[in-house]
């Protein structure tokens, strides 16, 4: 199954379990200069908005940052970043509760670009192999990464070279994850 299609299956599980769990889809707290295509229903009293997770139409593309970064991203990155628009998907794997980055619109996905050009950078700097930053753990320092020449999804601290390897590569780790819903304990709770 392409990642494409498992990122959209994600963020449908995710959503489903949130409902089913809050009667409410996934909340975040609503920002009248900062719309996003996945936003769903009315401001709530606190003024949160529900969302779930929509096609980018057209599609995003990491192509021409990888292109600028004398690179080449592993195919599913782009599919990653660029098929849906959405708040992050809570999820856990291999003892660790991540939140798997998404962009909120398309404004965020060029932010997440620029991040993640300081990213590589970064790496370069420090002699390290680069990596692209897809998510964030329940330590503060401690990512979920992607090794841009092997394809594999691994965790790094700030600053640290990749130490564990999660998954051989994207399609492998997010059917290794195991969705949660916006209610749990969580490194940024929407709900």
């Amino acid at each position: 199954m392409s990642v494409a299609l498992l990122i959209e299956q994600l963020h449908q599980t995710f959503s489903e379990n949130t409902l089913k769990n809050t009667a409410k889809y996934p909340l975040i707290t609503h920002d009248e200069q900062w719309p996003s295509p996945c936003e769903v229903g009315e401001i709530d009293e606190q003024g949160n908005i529900q969302w779930q997770g929509a096609r980018q139409q057209p599609a995003g593309s990491l192509n021409d940052l990888a292109s600028a970064l004398e690179l080449e991203f592993p195919k599913a990155l782009s599919e990653l970043y660029g098929h849906m628009y959405g708040g992050s998907i809570l999820a856990s794997i291999d003892g660790h509760q991540v939140e798997l980055l998404q962009a909120w619109n398309e404004e965020d996905f060029n932010l997440l670009q620029q991040n993640i050009t300081g990213h590589v950078l970064m790496k370069r700097k420090l002699k390290q192999p680069e990596t692209v930053f897809i998510g964030l753990t329940d330590q503060d320092d401690l990512l979920v990464s992607v090794l841009v020449h092997t394809g594999e999804v691994c965790l790094e601290h700030v600053g640290k070279k990749t130490h564990h390897v999660l998954a051989p590569n994207i399609n492998a780790f997010l059917k290794a994850l195991e969705v949660l819903d916006s209610n749990c304990k969580c490194i940024t709770c929407f709900g």
